[in-house]
């Protein structure tokens, strides 16, 4: 491989960052004009709406160089490490200067400026990143489907399968980070259904009467005790025996 062609190689990950960041600035103040004509404009008060544009455009070239250098990484990973050490020193470079970058402007600048209170470009940045890296988090899992089905061989699919774990990466947290400063809630799940409490309805005890059961109480229906038709003794006169034998007892 010629010195002109090594070159080019070492420049396409920084080349990427470059068109993405650029893009990102011509993006930004084009959406911060049209929002600063609004009269209830949260930025059109952001004196510090440009310098945070540029540091965010840094971090955009960071995170796309850094990504170039972590795909080529991951995907002489799957692929089985073949290629002897050269992957590994061309993939190095981008990782660790994209890395920096987005240190630099992250920890070192950023926090200088009223981010934490107006955080309008940051909502652009971080929903230009998320939309980006899923777009190539989905055409990278076309990529091994098609692979894997057609039987594309495992080189190009380890490419493949590498774009598809960095794009999740990037998307998945750029994605929560940008609906958390927008204001998304989490669903509340339902309450949990209650089981049936005991007794049954009704109360206990049965419907219908409490104890003793229906008809009256103790004793049975019909009158008291003793038996219905008179006292004791039986009906038909006292004791002795109805009709007397004239008098008394004895006879």
């Amino acid at each position: 491989m010629g010195p002109e062609a090594l070159g080019s190689m070492f420049a396409a990950p920084a080349m990427l960052g470059a068109f993405a960041a650029a893009g990102f600035i011509a993006f930004s103040y084009f959406l911060l004009t049209l929002d600063r004509g609004r009269a209830n404009s949260p930025s059109k008060d952001d004196t510090q709406a440009g310098i945070k544009v540029v540091l965010f455009a840094l971090i955009i070239a960071g995170v796309a160089t850094a990504a170039a250098g972590l795909d080529e990484v991951l995907a002489y990973a799957l692929g089985g490490f073949k290629g002897g050490s050269g992957p590994i020193k061309h993939a190095l470079p981008p990782l660790l200067v994209g890395a920096l970058t987005v240190a630099i402007a992250a920890r070192a600048f950023l926090p200088r400026t009223n981010n934490s209170t107006h955080r309008q470009v940051e909502r652009y940045a971080l929903g230009l990143l998320g939309f980006g890296y899923a777009i190539m988090a989905l055409v990278s899992l076309d990529g091994t489907l098609t692979g894997l089905i057609g039987d594309l061989g495992w080189p190009t699919t380890s490419y493949s399968l590498a774009g598809v774990v960095v794009g999740v990466v990037v998307a998945g947290f750029c994605i929560p980070r940008f609906g958390s400063i927008s204001g998304w809630t989490t669903p509340v799940p339902p309450p949990p259904q209650m089981p049936q409490q005991y007794p049954p309805q009704g109360g206990y005890p049965p419907q219908g009467g409490g104890y003793p059961p229906q008809g009256g109480g103790y004793p049975p229906q019909g009158g008291g005790y003793p038996p219905q038709g008179g006292g004791y003794p039986p009906q038909g006169g006292g004791y002795p025996p109805q009709g007397g034998g004239g008098g008394g007892y004895p006879r």
